[in-house]
């Protein structure tokens, strides 16, 4: 317990520094880009439109369409976590938290477009004709090698163990007491589970951009469909959400377990905290599936994967806001997480609430763990020069059947320690890249960063 103790308290001081400075590197890189957020809005609308309508266009043989390596990098930052963390981010910081989801979102968008873009002009061809791209390209370049093996070790670490968290918490739903007859345990849905992943990743990118591909606007429909139905049934009290969301980040109140919760830097701590973690902006991640995109322009996927950035956000604060109107963020008789979003669920959809709940858990974990464990299969490749990936397939689809039937808390908390020690050299390298000169990086400079 003693042991266990110590190793949360670091994680999350660790987390939290390194997430303020996330932000502080997003705030910086949007104002080195002249706020290309907002800047290339129009441009990221026109690219979405674009993406879709040359779905039939070629391929290459190692790479995919732009639209669905944006699918396959939005498939680890729509996942439970960005359900679940708004809803435990007001709980322990007040309704002003979800402030905290809007300004990673906004500023995190810049940080987005600036490591996708790097990635595609960064990323190296092998002899084979297989890509290798993502921050380790990059790092190598803007710090050194060692930086490069590095955030590879971390990144590889990370993933595999994400993805046993995720699995362990739909597995956790599947075999609540709330889906009653249908209860899946875990043991069986965590093998399932394994099964399928380690199948569609030896099918290589182009099987999991086709699954991605087809799982994220399911996400959409179910999850942004049922939010929208909440919200729109009592306008009048959505709007005094709206107000508490503003007026906790100011005033400071009592719960009614008689916690205080609320103000400004209550609001930031968990609001930037649980916001960084749902967009993943500035940590580098998103660059791995976009880094695989059949595309020479990096300014234009660089635009495109903002999109994913500011649907993460969009979607955590819709999950906030149904919190706030339904009161469940408050519940003691519920337990923090999940249970808390089915309840709110529940009150407006009677049993069938729980059987959607289900079924958006199911599809947002499973599409989150098949990313991460895509993105961790290409750290693996850098680490081991594209050798023995069969090894890194079945240690993955252990941990997934693991993490599915373990409670392991002391190592989730350990991998934010890891997820620290990655993100905030990435970060630094980012905003190091902004005063490059234009023959120190492969590839032509920026455009959108100005000296």
């Amino acid at each position: 317990m003693f042991f266990e103790g110590i190793i949360t308290t670091v994680s999350d001081y660790l987390l939290y520094v390194s997430c303020l400075f996330i932000l502080a590197g997003s705030v910086f890189l949007s104002w080195k880009t002249r706020f290309i957020q907002l800047r290339f809005i129009p441009s990221l609308f026109k690219m979405v439109g674009t993406s879709f309508s040359k779905k039939n266009q070629g391929e290459g043989e190692f790479t995919i369409l732009p639209y669905k390596a944006l699918f396959t990098a939005m498939s680890t930052t729509l996942g439970i976590g960005t359900i679940v963390g708004p809803v435990i981010a007001i709980h322990l910081g007040g309704p002003g938290a979800l402030i905290g989801f809007l300004l990673t979102s906004f500023f995190g968008a810049a940080a987005t477009y600036v490591e996708v873009s790097l990635s595609v002009r960064s990323r190296q061809k092998l002899e084979s004709g297989q890509i290798m791209g993502g921050p380790m390209q990059y790092l190598k370049i803007i710090f050194s090698p060692f930086a490069a093996k590095w955030y590879a070790v971390c990144c590889f670490i990370l993933m595999t163990t994400w993805s046993g968290a995720q699995a362990n918490q739909l597995a956790a739903i599947l075999d609540s007491p709330l889906m009653g007859a249908y209860r899946i345990p875990a043991m069986v849905s965590g093998g399932l589970i394994g099964l399928v992943v380690l199948f569609l990743l030896m099918g290589g990118i182009k099987r999991i951009g086709s699954v991605e591909a087809k799982l994220i606007p399911v996400k959409f429909v179910l999850y942004l469909g049922a939010c929208f139905w909440i919200l729109l049934s009592d306008l009048p009290k959505l709007g005094e959400v709206l107000g508490t969301i503003f007026q906790s980040a100011f005033s400071p109140y009592a719960m009614a377990s008689g916690t205080v919760v609320g103000g400004l830097m209550s609001a930031l701590r968990w609001g930037v905290f649980k916001g960084t973690q749902a967009c993943e902006a500035g940590i580098g991640t998103q660059t791995i599936p976009h880094s695989m995109a059949e595309t020479n322009d990096p300014v234009a996927q660089g635009t495109l994967a903002m999109f994913s950035t500011y649907a993460a956000g969009f979607i955590a604060f819709l999950s906030g806001c149904v919190s706030l109107m339904t009161d469940t963020w408050q519940d003691p008789s519920l337990p923090l997480g999940m249970s808390m979003v089915a309840a709110s669920f529940k009150m407006y959809f009677a049993s069938f609430g729980v059987v959607a709940i289900a079924s958006c858990s199911l599809v947002f974990a499973f599409g989150t763990i098949l990313g991460n464990s895509y993105n961790g299969s290409q750290c693996f490749t850098y680490l081991t020069r594209n050798k023995k990936l069969y090894v890194y397939y079945a240690a993955t689809a252990l941990m997934i059947f693991l993490g599915s039937i373990s409670d392991v808390k002391t190592v989730w908390s350990m991998t934010d320690i890891v997820l620290a020690c990655m993100a905030l050299p990435h970060m630094a390298a980012l905003m190091r890249y902004a005063f490059l000169k234009p023959d120190e990086i492969k590839g032509e400079r920026n455009p959108a960063l100005q000296n």
